[in-house]
């Protein structure tokens, strides 16, 4: 009687790009947004945004901290 029971894996699509994520590092975002690492970048200076560098989101773009600031300072 042998059983055996397999996890289903959920299929990753990368918020970015939208392909989906074969990566052994998936880069995830508040609340549940999922991007290739080499697609989460700032929305305005396009630095990469990793362990390194904060991530911001407003309005699903995201954002490097000096420039979520800057951002922020704006629209208010």
């Amino acid at each position: 009687n042998q059983q055996h029971s397999q996890k289903k894996r959920l299929i990753s699509l990368c918020v970015g790009c939208g392909n989906q994520i074969h990566d052994q590092y998936i880069l995830r975002v508040s609340p549940d947004l999922e991007w290739h690492a080499a697609c989460l970048k700032c929305a305005e200076c396009n630095q990469y945004l990793d362990e390194t560098c904060t991530c911001f989101v407003r309005d699903g773009k995201t954002y490097c901290k000096r420039d979520y600031i800057r951002y922020a300072i704006y629209v208010v």
